[in-house]
C-alpha cells in the first residue's frame, strides 16, 4: 500500500507519545515493504540540520513550515500521488482531512486523545468556558470524516463511540522492543535512580513523584530521581525539587532518543505517575512500554490505560493517583529488592514482545486500512501491495 501519514507532531519538532507513535508506525509499515510518506510541520521552528536523520529508513518525510503550510500542502500532494490510506494522527490534523475527502485514498483516524479535555487540563478551561465547547463540538463533526478510527486504549474507544464515531477499532500503543532493549550488562557505582520521562503538563502528576522524594531520600540512602521533558508546568516542579533537597531531583529537559535509551539502561525504576486532569487520562503510555521494553520495573497509577499496559505485581507495580506516599512505598520496595525489581523488569520486558511490539502492532493497522478501503467500496484504486 501506499500510505500518507498526516500528524502535526514528529521529531525532531515535537516530542512526547504522538511523535514517537508515527515514528514507529511509519518505520515498521515500510520495513514490511509498504510505501509510506509522511506530512508534518516543523512548528514555526527553525530547520534542524540533523532534521534527515530522524526520517525512518525508507519513508518520505516532507516537513512543512507550519499548519497552514500543511493545509497547503496536502491537497496537492493527494492529487499528484495515488495513495492508498490518508491516516490522521489527532484531531488537529484531522481538520485536514475536508481538503481531501473528495479524492481517491481511504481516510483513517487515530484518536489518540480527548482533545477537548486535554486541553481544559493544560488551560484550565472550566466545563463552561466556550474554547472547550468548540472543541468538543468540532471532535463531534470531524469524527464523521474518517471511514475507520483506531483507538489507543478503551477509554478513547468509548470516547470515540460517545462523540459518534461507529467505525472503531481499539488497537494499544506499541513500542520497538529491538531498539528499547536491555543492556548487556548492568551498570555499577551510581546511586539509586528513578526516571520520570513526563512532559510537565498538570495530567502527568510529576508534583507527586518530586513529592514523594521527601520519603524516598530518607529510606534510601543516595537516591535521585531524573526528570526528561519540559512544560508549563515546570517553573513550579522546580521549585518543589529545592524544598525536597538541592541535587536530589534534577531536570534534564528534552533528550534525544539516544539519550532516552541511554536512560532506560542506567535507571532501577521508572515512575509514570499520571492523574485525572479535566476528565482527561493517561492512555497506554508509550513511555511505560519503553520502559518495559528496556526491562525495567514501571511503577504506574492505576488509572486510563495504564492498567491494559501493567499487570500489577507481574509486570509492574499500579498505585493510587494523586498518592505521593504509594509513589514512595512502591519505589522504596523495588530499590531495596533489586532481585524483585530484576524479575518484574524481565516479565516487563516479556510481556512487550508478546503484546506491544511493533510488528503485530503494524499488522494490526494494516488490517484497518483494508476495512477502510471495502468500506471505500467499489472502484476504490488500489496502487501497491506488497
Amino acid at each position: 500500500m501506499r500510505i500518507l501519514m498526516v500528524t502535526s507532531m514528529f521529531p525532531p519538532y515535537a516530542g512526547g507519545g504522538v511523535s514517537s507513535h508515527v515514528r514507529d508506525l511509519s518505520a515498521s509499515l515500510a520495513k514490511k515493504g509498504h510505501d509510506v510518506w509522511v506530512l508534518t510541520s516543523r512548528r514555526g521552528q527553525p530547520t534542524d540540520v540533523e532534521e534527515q536523520r530522524h526520517v525512518p529508513p525508507g519513508t518520505h518525510v516532507i516537513y512543512s513550515r507550519n499548519f497552514r503550510s500543511m493545509a497547503m500542502t496536502i491537497g496537492r500532494l493527494i492529487r499528484e500521488t495515488p495513495f492508498d490510506i490518508v491516516h490522521f494522527h489527532a484531531f488537529n490534523s484531522l481538520a485536514l482531512a475536508p481538503l481531501c475527502r473528495g479524492e481517491t485514498p481511504a481516510l483513517v483516524f487515530t484518536l489518540h486523545s480527548d482533545s477537548a479535555n486535554y486541553l481544559s487540563s493544560v488551560y484550565g478551561w472550566r466545563p463552561h468556558h466556550p474554547a472547550y465547547h468548540v472543541l468538543l463540538r468540532y471532535e463531534r463533526i470531524a469524527a464523521r470524516l474518517p471511514d475507520m478510527t483506531i483507538a489507543v486504549s478503551k477509554r478513547m474507544e468509548e470516547y470515540g463511540r460517545s462523540i459518534g464515531i461507529h467505525s472503531i477499532k481499539r488497537i494499544p500503543n506499541a513500542v520497538d522492543a529491538d531498539y528499547w532493549a536491555p543492556p548487556d550488562h548492568a551498570p555499577n557505582g551510581r546511586p539509586p535512580t528513578i526516571l520520570v520521562p513526563r512532559m510537565h503538563v498538570p495530567k502527568n502528576g510529576i508534583e507527586y513523584a518530586a513529592e514523594a522524594m521527601r520519603k524516598i531520600v530518607k529510606a534510601t540512602q543516595g537516591a535521585t530521581m531524573l526528570i526528561t521533558g519540559d512544560g508549563p508546568l515546570r517553573p513550579v516542579l522546580e521549585q518543589k525539587a529545592k524544598e525536597v533537597g538541592q541535587g536530589q531531583i534534577r531536570f534534564l529537559g528534552f533528550v534525544s532518543r539516544e539519550r532516552m535509551r541511554e536512560l532506560y539502561q542506567q535507571v532501577d525504576v521508572v515512575l509514570i505517575p499520571s492523574v485525572t486532569t479535566s476528565g482527561t487520562q493517561e492512555n497506554t503510555s508509550i513511555a511505560a512500554l519503553e520502559a518495559m521494553a528496556s526491562g525495567k520495573p514501571v511503577i504506574a497509577t492505576d488509572i486510563g490505560g495504564l492498567p491494559e499496559v501493567i499487570r500489577d505485581g507481574q509486570d509492574g507495580i499500579l498505585i493510587p493517583e494523586r498518592n505521593p506516599d504509594a509513589v514512595a512505598e512502591a519505589a522504596i520496595r523495588l530499590l531495596a529488592r533489586p532481585d524483585l525489581a530484576r524479575a518484574i523488569g524481565q516479565e516487563a520486558r516479556a510481556q512487550v514482545l508478546r503484546e506491544f511490539n511493533v510488528s503485530q502492532w503494524a499488522d494490526r493497522v494494516v488490517g484497518v486500512y483494508a476495512t477502510a478501503m471495502d468500506i471505500r467500496g467499489p472502484g476504490f484504486h488500489e496502487t501497491r501491495t506488497p
